[in-house]
This record gives C-alpha cells, sequence and structure tokens, in this order.
C-alpha cells in the first residue's frame, strides 16, 4: 500500500472522533450477712483497698487511652476518594489497573496516612468495549459530589467519549491518551504520550537509535485501529521513515501466512495488534518467516504473559508509562516492594501496570493541592491544569499544561523497553517526544 497523502491525516482523525462521546458494676450486699463475723471486719478492709486500686486507677485508664485514640482518629475522618473507569470487561481487559490502583490506594493509607490524614478509598466502576458503558461511568462520577477526580482508563474513542463528559462537567480527568481528540480537549490531560505519542515514538527511536528507513506495517483488522494508518504514514515520513506496505492481521490463532507475504528487505516490521493473543500469533509467524530485521510492537504487546512467554525476546515495545523493568535499579525495587506488599492476585508489573501507580500518585497530589477535605471539583481542576512532578516513581518529569496544541500532553516520554530472555529491559531507557512536531496532522 502507498502512503497516505497529508489530505486524508486530518480525515481519518476526524473519524476516529466521531466514534465519540462500658462497663457496669452492681452492690447488693446485706448487712445481716455482713455483720456477723464483726472481729474480722479490721483483717477484710486492708485486704480489699490494696486490690481495687492498683486495678482500678492506675491499670485501666492509661491502658485505654493511647489504643483508643490512635485507632479512632483516622476512622473519623471523611476518606478522600478517587474515581476510576476500567475497561475490565469483554475483550479488550486490562484488570492490572484497578489492581495496582488499589494496592497504592492500601499503600499510601497503610505508610503515609492517606492523604493528609484522610483515608484515601478508590470507588471503581466497571466497563467493556462498548463506548455506552464508559459514558454510564462517566455519568455516574460526575453525580456524585464526593469524587473530583477521576482515573480514566478508557481505551480508544471510549476514554474520549467519557473523558468529554467529565471535562464539560469540570471534574479532573487522568485519562490514557488513546485518541487525538484527548489531547486537543480543552480540560483534558493525560499523564502517557497516547496514540500520538506512540505514534510518533516509533519512528523517533526506530529512526535515531536503530537507523530504520524502511518498514512495513502490520495493523490489527480493527475498526478502531484501521482509521490510523494515514497517521502512522504520514509520521513515519516526517521522521525519514517510508513505509512501503500495510499488512492486515486477523485473529486467527496461526498468522504465519499474511506475515509470509510482507517485504523481508525492509530495515524494520511494526506491529499496532489489539490484544495478547494476536502478538504472540504474530511474533510466532515473524519467526517462523525468519526475519532477521528490527521487531517493534506497541503497548498492547507488553502483557506480562506475552512477555515472559520469550515470543517477543529482541522485539522494542514502547511503554504508555512506567513499567517495572528488571534494570530499573531502586525505584523500580520500591514498586516491586509495594506491590508484593499491597497487591493481590490481579497485580501486574506489566502492561498498564506503571501508568495506574502514577496516576494514583497524581491523583493523591492533586486532592490535597486541593483543599483536601474542603476540595471541591473546580479547585482540583484547577490543580491539575498547572501539576508538575519528577519524582514519580519510575516516572519520567511530567507536567500540564502540554506543549499548544497539544494541551493535553502532559507526558511527553514513553519508556522503550527491549525484551530479552522473557523480561522487559530499558537500555535505551526513555524518549522525548516534541508533540509540536505533530502539528501538520491538524492543518
Amino acid at each position: 500500500m502507498s502512503p497516505k497523502s497529508p489530505s486524508r491525516i486530518l480525515t481519518a482523525v476526524l473519524l476516529a472522533f466521531a466514534l465519540v462521546a462500658a462497663a457496669c458494676g452492681d452492690d447488693e450486699d446485706d448487712a445481716p450477712a455482713a455483720e456477723e463475723p464483726a472481729p474480722a471486719a479490721p483483717a477484710e478492709e486492708p485486704a480489699e483497698e490494696p486490690m481495687e486500686e492498683p486495678a482500678e486507677e492506675p491499670m485501666e485508664e492509661p491502658a485505654e487511652e493511647p489504643m483508643e485514640e490512635p485507632a479512632e482518629e483516622p476512622m473519623e475522618m471523611d476518606p478522600l476518594k478517587i474515581g476510576l473507569i476500567a475497561q475490565v470487561e469483554e475483550l479488550m481487559a486490562f484488570p492490572e489497573v484497578p489492581a495496582v490502583a488499589q494496592a497504592y490506594v492500601d499503600y499510601f493509607n497503610a505508610e503515609h496516612g492517606g492523604a493528609d490524614g484522610h483515608p484515601l478509598e478508590l470507588v471503581v466502576c466497571g466497563a467493556g468495549d462498548a463506548v455506552e458503558s464508559h459514558i454510564a461511568c462517566a455519568n455516574e462520577f460526575v453525580n456524585a459530589d464526593d469524587i473530583n477526580v477521576v482515573i480514566n482508563g478508557g481505551f480508544l474513542s471510549n476514554s474520549l467519549a467519557s473523558g468529554a463528559i467529565l471535562a464539560e462537567a469540570g471534574k479532573a480527568n487522568l485519562g490514557l491518551g488513546n485518541d487525538f481528540g484527548d489531547y486537543l480537549t480543552p480540560n483534558l490531560y493525560n499523564f502517557d504520550p497516547g496514540l500520538p505519542g506512540l505514534a510518533q515514538v516509533f519512528f523517533v527511536f526506530a529512526s535515531g537509535r536503530r537507523d530504520v528507513s524502511t518498514m512495513s506495517l502490520y495493523l490489527a483488522d480493527d475498526p478502531a485501529i484501521a482509521p490510523f494508518e494515514p497517521a502512522l504514514y504520514a509520521i513515519a515520513e516526517s521522521n525519514g521513515i517510508t513505509i512501503n506496505e500495510t499488512i492486515f492481521l486477523g485473529f486467527e490463532p496461526d498468522l504465519t501466512g499474511p506475515i509470509s507475504a510482507a517485504d523481508t528487505s525492509n530495515d524494520g516490521w511494526l506491529f499496532v495488534l489489539a490484544d495478547g493473543a494476536q502478538c504472540t500469533a504474530a511474533a510466532n509467524g515473524a519467526a517462523t518467516v525468519g526475519y532477521e530485521g528490527h521487531l517493534f510492537a506497541n503497548d498492547l504487546c507488553a502483557g506480562q504473559d506475552v512477555v515472559e512467554s520469550g515470543v517477543l525476546d529482541g522485539w522494542g515495545v514502547p511503554i504508555v508509562s512506567s513499567a517495572p523493568t528488571v534494570d530499573g535499579g531502586a525505584e523500580i525495587d520500591e514498586i516491586n516492594r509495594v506491590l508484593d506488599t499491597y497487591g493481590g492476585s490481579g497485580v501486574q508489573t506489566a502492561g498498564l501496570a506503571g501508568w495506574a501507580l502514577a496516576q494514583v500518585f497524581i491523583a493523591r497530589d492533586l486532592l490535597m493541592e486541593g483543599g483536601g477535605a474542603d476540595a471541591t471539583a473546580e479547585s482540583v481542576l484547577t490543580a491539575l491544569s498547572t501539576y508538575s512532578r519528577s519524582d514519580i516513581p519510575g516516572y519520567p518529569e511530567v507536567s500540564c499544561p502540554g506543549p499548544d496544541p497539544w494541551a493535553g500532553a502532559c507526558n511527553t516520554s514513553p519508556l522503550m523497553v527491549t525484551i530479552a530472555d522473557g523480561q522487559m529491559t530499558a537500555p535505551d531507557g526513555f524518549t522525548f517526544l516534541d508533540f509540536a512536531e505533530l502539528n501538520f496532522l491538524l492543518g
């Protein structure tokens, strides 16, 4: 397939936009029973006094006060709530998002006193593939007066539809930024480079670090992904890479056939696929064909099970967040400690795990900067619009707003990992992206 002309780029983007939218005591002794042994009375009084006084005065009161106050004080404070739209149902499911987010909420409550002494509470709204479920979650949080920040884990057009509702209602939205509109809609902010960033990082990295000049593009035969083909061609060309063919891949377990038809003389093959099963089938196909060039895949291929299987060994994958890599040092060791201590069976160290933990850090910051118990939707959104931080564990420096007109691009540095022996390594680290270089897509 030949490269797409710039005039088709905006059309494709517009098509993507259109998918939117106490104790008691009794004394009952009778006088006749107690008076008969009168001579013994002097012996009884000294025996009773030393036993009663130490038990009642020094033992009971000091023991109760220090135990009651620390246990009751945090429970009496109102929780600060964080909303989470979690895409955990049907085909496109990311169970690591609510699992990791809850682990970090529990971590902050246990080791950092929640947020200014208030316990944090995660309120999860589960959604599926259909945009209607994401719209329902957005409306649920819009109508919740005690929720002023929402972590939005929707995928593709789902994030734009739900994010637009939250933005219009003035609720702080921490999105995944899957669509171009997520970066161009007022009051929408994203702490990952999302689709625009990933679309660019493939080519910035392949050209600058791997000397790739020609490439084959493999796309999932999915209507949610296909509209971005022209943008991929244009961004590749702007980075000195020519994509000279597109091959659409289905969801059958053996993809050797269509993959074998690709041009093996190209410097690199780029796979933009929909889920782990399709990524595994594609990787097996590429291995069968014996392609020896540079192999790249999108972040959906970096699920923990796929990585650990070893099928992607040698591949380069951009991560929308910070994934705990095996060579990450003290920060990554701390991430793994928190997940091991507070995480449940659904916790993963791949996929969107790094993104989820960072969003909890950011949401907690915003609630405190927005006034804590006195925070409002407006004050939290104001805090978000000028938010910046450089010490989130394993995360790049982030700041809002992004470069004009990409105001929602608060993170412009994806982590580029290389899979080796079934583990994610980061020899190349974060790749800085200049979003302004994508302005030509809008003209």
